[in-house]
């Protein structure tokens, strides 16, 4: 008889909890891993449960559809036995409470045994062993004293193989329990042979090694923003590319990463602070609230929205329902289309999946790049690897899809992975950006007369001056000389002797007072032609000939308009005058 005061160890039901959402909803067991509920947990020890869980599913099922289990104990939580059972058969070999679940697996123990052994050829599960990958965090650590760390340690370090990416997967297979090398592509990333325990490193628990797949790092490696650039990380929790975004760039510009579940923004900011990831903003929001012209100086773009995770653990999602393919693949389209038209200067999205399903890759990609309004382009990734890698998207979508990529558990030996690399067409990304300039120069225009820029600080002087040339390219008959003048008469620096060149003009202006004051003497048309032979002789030096005309008849104007002031200010001494003369 059962005692059912006793209850399940905890971390049991944890595993079992995660276990059914990955299972029905799914998602990435390390994601969920990621919540504060758990931080009294060793997640390692859940993470390795569940894992082998969900490994042998299938032979579990197997197993329970041939006692009838399930049936016979119609209290026993399904997911909760499929998590004793691996642990009984496949992982410590032993359950260690009392509880009724417990009791209840063990009382089924010797006909799980003697069914594994009659069908073990069948029950036999083809599991990929993955090496371990780990990042050095070098914000903290450089990876030439993370390789002299590792081999005071007795580890030996493998240089990578300079070959083709195959030789590469073979050097991975055949790494030992002490070896390690370094990955052909992303070069922080260390790869040590698979069950390599690192979790409690000393390296590890100072955050200067990162436990990071390598697919995953393929993100920002393709990104490849240059230090000083401007990021944003549309889902960034729990922080794994972002902080690796940190590192890439020297901690040199700006990061925004966004995470709108309050939760894994918590871990978000608790992990940047320990990666001590310092050009990293944190931003408690969902990235589809970011109105255009909030973050205008944004220019690489990394976007990872949640996904079935199908890549994670293969044998658990064979199959989805298409009512929530549907709805992922709708919010998916959604973050594409926002990174797309929404900051004009971006210049390089990087979209990437843990899916291997088509609809949440090649086919968003299809579907928003032919109806975005802005331009951009797919970028061939195999061809940015310089043709060292072996899986490419579906034909089905065309050339786009053909020139993304994926990961694959069997043959890369990592988690299942899509990336896609988006370029936004150069003509277009000039054009925005000259004309957010053209808006942002509204207020401040260039005088290309005076050589001079006209801002808003001197409004009432701007205005005026405007206002002066405009009336004076209305009644004068060349328009460019009339208004040369008008900023000429204006401008003290003119009157500098030193300068020849500048003073030429206004002494042309003297001369004309001086002539005025002999006006008594001369005959007026006789002075007229005098005054046009000195402004024509002026000219001649300091203009281009097609530009003569002008001047010399606009000219004209000005000494007639100055007579005809005079004649209206002082109208008896001039007629006195003419008298005299004649």
């Amino acid at each position: 008889m059962f005692e059912h005061s006793i209850k399940v160890p905890r971390h049991y039901k944890v595993a079992a909890n995660i276990f059914k959402t990955v299972s029905t909803e799914g998602g990435s067991v390390k994601t969920l891993l990621y919540d504060n509920k758990l931080r009294h947990f060793r997640t390692n020890v859940l993470y390795a449960l569940i894992t082998e869980t969900i490994k042998h599913a299938s032979d579990i099922d197997k197993i329970f559809g041939n006692c009838g289990i399930l049936e016979k104990e119609s209290r026993l939580d399904p997911w909760l036995a499929k998590i004793l059972t691996a642990e009984l058969l496949f992982g410590k070999k032993a359950l260690p409470g009392k509880s009724k679940p417990e009791q209840t697996i063990l009382s089924y123990k010797d006909q799980f045994e003697k069914y594994t052994i009659e069908n073990e050829d069948t029950l036999k599960t083809e599991v990929v062993r993955r090496p371990r990958y780990v990042r050095v965090n070098t914000n903290l650590l450089t990876t030439s004293d993370a390789i002299r760390a590792f081999q005071d340690e007795g580890y030996r370090f493998i240089r990578c193989t300079s070959g083709s990416y195959d030789d590469y997967l073979k050097q991975i297979q055949q790494l030992t329990e002490y070896d390690f090398t370094q990955d052909y592509h992303v070069k922080t990333i260390f790869v040590f042979s698979a069950g390599t325990k690192l979790h409690e490193h000393e390296l590890y628990l100072e955050n200067k090694i990162i436990l990071q797949d390598k697919a995953t790092a393929m993100a920002v490696h393709l990104l490849a923003p240059p230090a000083g650039s401007v990021v944003l990380d549309m889902c960034a929790a729990p922080g794994m590319k972002t902080t690796q975004l940190a590192a890439y760039m020297r901690n040199q510009g700006r990061i925004y990463a966004v995470e709108r579940n309050e939760k894994r923004y918590q871990t978000l900011c608790d992990f940047v602070q320990k990666t001590d990831s310092k050009c990293v903003e944190t931003l408690h929001r969902d990235s589809l609230d970011i109105k255009r012209g909030e973050f205008e100086d944004v220019e690489y773009i990394l976007l990872d929205p949640s996904c079935s995770g199908s890549g994670m653990e293969l044998c658990v999602h064979n199959y989805i329902e298409d009512t929530r393919l549907a709805k992922l693949t709708s919010l998916q389209e959604k973050f594409l289309k926002h990174a797309m038209n929404s900051f004009p200067k971006a210049k390089r999205i990087v979209y990437s999946t843990c899916s291997l399903f088509p609809e949440e890759n090649e086919r968003v990609i299809t579907n928003v790049v032919k109806t975005s309004r802005s331009k951009w382009r797919v970028q061939d990734v195999k061809e940015l690897l310089k043709g060292q890698w072996n899986n490419i998207g579906s034909g089905m979508y065309g050339s786009m899809g053909t020139r993304c990529m994926y990961a694959k558990p069997d043959t890369d030996f990592t988690i299942g992975f899509f990336l896609a690399v988006l370029d936004r067409d150069q003509k277009e990304l000039e054009k925005s950006v000259d004309g957010k300039n053209f808006c942002e120069n509204k207020k401040e225009k260039f005088n290309e007369s005076s050589g001079e820029t006209i801002n808003d600080g001197n409004t009432n002087e701007v205005s005026t001056k405007r206002k002066k040339k405009h009336k004076k390219s209305e009644t004068a008959d060349g328009v460019i000389i009339s208004h040369d003048i008008e900023e000429i008469s204006k401008d003290s620096k003119f009157n500098e002797p030193n300068n020849k060149e500048e003073n030429s003009l206004p002494s042309e202006s003297n001369t004309i007072k001086k002539k005025k004051e002999k006006h008594n003497e001369l005959n007026i048309n006789e002075e007229l032609d005098e005054l046009n032979n000195i402004v024509n002789d002026s000219a001649e030096e300091h203009q281009p000939k097609k530009k003569k005309k002008k001047r010399r008849k606009s000219l004209e104007d000005v000494v007639e308009d100055n007579f005809a002031l005079d004649k209206s200010n002082d109208e008896e001494p001039l007629m006195k005058k003419k008298k005299k003369i004649k």
